[in-house]
């Protein structure tokens, strides 16, 4: 790995040389950084601009920190991020469609691109879904599975703008939190249903039954999704 020449801020170049790694897939979305010491020592640079250049990464949106756990990898540019920002001065429904024409364009291509490890991974998050037993579990599942399913598109950028508009996961928020009991939840068997369907179009590359089981399922959780913000009020009562 080269080191950082001293001609232009060390921070921006510490910055801008982790931003073409993550893009390069190097650190995916979800993997720890090496530490700001272990960086400091491939680069060639102070810990002080090691440390401003994660900050401005953070602040960016691009990493996470956590105290205990370190730095990780949030999204793989700007776009997300940026993304994100800009949809919550949306329309629900607006974000809504947005997010379905997304789920459907990746699953159709999916049907086109995955590979049979990847098949087998989306398998597997099937099962992890199945055998939850609570509703972070359940959660934690499910965003895996859609992660998966972007990524089986072969398409980076598509992959880039899901997260950005929240994924699956701003759907089943209300689940997404330790204690809940997803048998409390009769809506969730259709929904599963309907992820399963998307991965038998997946594996039969059938690439117009995938689209339209991706659809019915996107249509499904916002449906969810919607109930359960009615029903709110009620339950915290």
């Amino acid at each position: 790995m080269a080191r950082l020449s001293h001609a232009v801020s060390l921070a921006e170049q510490v910055a801008g040389q982790l931003r073409r790694r993550i893009a390069d897939g190097e650190f995916p979305v979800g993997s720890l950084l090496p530490t700001e010491l272990e960086l400091t020592r491939e680069l060639g640079v102070s810990r002080n601009s090691v440390r401003e250049g994660l900050r401005s990464l953070v602040h960016a949106g691009i990493l996470g920190a956590r105290a205990g756990y370190g730095t990780f990898v949030v999204a793989t540019s700007d776009l997300a991020p940026a993304l994100a920002r800009r949809l919550e001065q949306d329309r629900a429904a607006d974000v809504a469609e947005v997010r379905l024409l997304l789920e459907r364009e990746g699953a159709r291509l999916a049907a086109v691109r995955a590979t049979p490890e990847q098949v087998h991974g989306l398998r597997a998050a099937l099962r992890a879904r199945a055998d939850a037993a609570d509703g972070a579990t359940y959660a934690a599942a499910d965003i895996a599975f859609h992660r998966l399913l972007m990524e089986a598109s072969g398409n980076a950028l598509l992959a880039e703008l899901y997260r950005g508009a929240g994924g699956n996961e701003r759907d089943l928020r209300h689940l997404n939190a330790p204690g809940v009991d997803i048998a409390a939840y009769p809506e969730l068997p259709e929904i599963d249903a309907a992820h399963a369907a998307i991965v038998d179009a997946v594996a039969a590359r059938d690439a117009g039954a995938a689209a339209a089981a991706a659809e019915h399922m996107a249509r499904l959780t916002h449906e969810f999704a919607v109930r359960e913000d009615g029903r709110t009020p009620e339950r915290d009562r």
